[in-house]
Parts: structure tokens; C-alpha cells; sequence
């Protein structure tokens, strides 16, 4: 089954090499930002050490307004008071992850715009965004209808565990992308 996997993943990066994304990547190697980003020791670490705590940020905030949504932990506050407090946390992480990896992109284009599993992180990521914004809207909807006595529905409690999921699956591929032969 993992050979299968791993087949798919070979033919869709090879597919990608014939595409206008390596000539692109090609092109941004010349940008006076990639030179930058290459040029200058501490960018990329930098660049990942941001990546990286946005990540921590969003994830860990997401985590926290699920497991309140679930009944797990802070049941003491009401989900309206959970949501304000870390939804913002969730989009300025988003927010970092995104300006970050545009740094990451820029610094090493080939490596990222040919290799499949870059493309599935990405794919991932807008799913897992539209499903946390109608999330958010779904929760805040209800726990204002609800008030203090709110409590969730099944599909809300899935949702929440599907979008833990996701932002797993998310942060394999962004460690798996590195091992990828392109």
C-alpha cells in the first residue's frame, strides 16, 4: 500500500517538473527577494522559526476552542468567551504561517512548486481554512443562541476533531516536504 503511496507521489512530482511551475520556480530563483532570503544565513531559519510558532499558535488555539467546544477542557467559560479569546489567535497564526512560507517558498521555489506533497499541504490548507471559517460561524451562532447553557451538536464535536485532524495531516506534509525528492 505504501509503495502505491509513494508511486503516486513520484508520478505527480514528475508530472509537475512539465508544467509552468518549474519554469516559474526557475524565475523566482533570479528575484532580488530569493537572493535575499538565500543570500543572508539567518533569513531562512528565521523565516522557519516563524512558520513554526504560528503554526504552535494556530493549531494550539484551534485545539483549545475544540476541546471547550467538546466539553474536554474549560468548561468554567462559555464558548463565547473561549471563541473571542482564541479565534484571533487561530487567523494571525494563519497570518504567519502564510508570510512565512511565502519567505520559504521564495527561498528554495524548486524544491516546493515541484514536489507533490507541497501541493497537498497546500490543497489541505485551503480545505481546512473554509472548513474553519464555517466552523467559527457555526459555533458563534449557536453558542449566542444557546448562551451559558450551550451545547454542541454531533456534527459541530466531529467537525472540530476533522479540523485537528486536517491541521495534523498539515504539519506532516510541511516536515514531509523536505524528504521528497524533486
Amino acid at each position: 500500500m505504501l509503495d502505491f503511496i509513494f508511486d503516486i507521489l513520484f508520478y505527480i512530482t514528475d508530472w509537475l517538473r512539465t508544467t509552468f511551475l518549474l519554469d516559474f520556480a526557475f524565475w523566482i530563483t533570479e528575484t532580488s527577494l530569493s537572493l535575499f532570503m538565500v543570500e543572508n544565513f539567518w533569513n531562512v531559519p528565521l523565516a522557519q522559526v516563524v512558520h513554526i510558532t504560528a503554526i504552535a499558535a494556530a493549531f494550539g488555539s484551534l485545539l483549545m476552542l475544540v476541546l471547550r467546544v467538546n466539553e474536554k477542557a474549560g468548561t468554567s467559560v462559555s464558548v463565547s468567551d473561549t471563541a473571542a479569546r482564541y479565534l484571533p489567535w487561530v487567523w494571525y497564526g494563519l497570518l504567519g504561517i502564510v508570510l512565512s512560507g511565502l519567505l520559504m517558498i521564495t527561498a528554495e521555489p524548486i524544491r516546493n512548486m515541484v514536489n507533490s506533497v507541497f501541493w497537498i499541504k497546500m490543497a489541505l490548507l485551503v480545505v481546512t481554512v473554509l472548513i474553519t471559517l464555517a466552523y467559527q460561524k457555526a459555533v458563534a451562532a449557536k453558542a449566542l443562541a444557546g448562551g451559558a447553557s450551550y451545547q454542541a451538536s454531533g456534527g459541530t464535536r466531529k467537525t472540530g476533531v476533522l479540523l485537528i485532524v486536517l491541521w495534523l495531516f498539515i504539519m506532516l506534509a510541511g516536515r514531509w516536504i523536505a524528504y521528497v525528492p524533486v
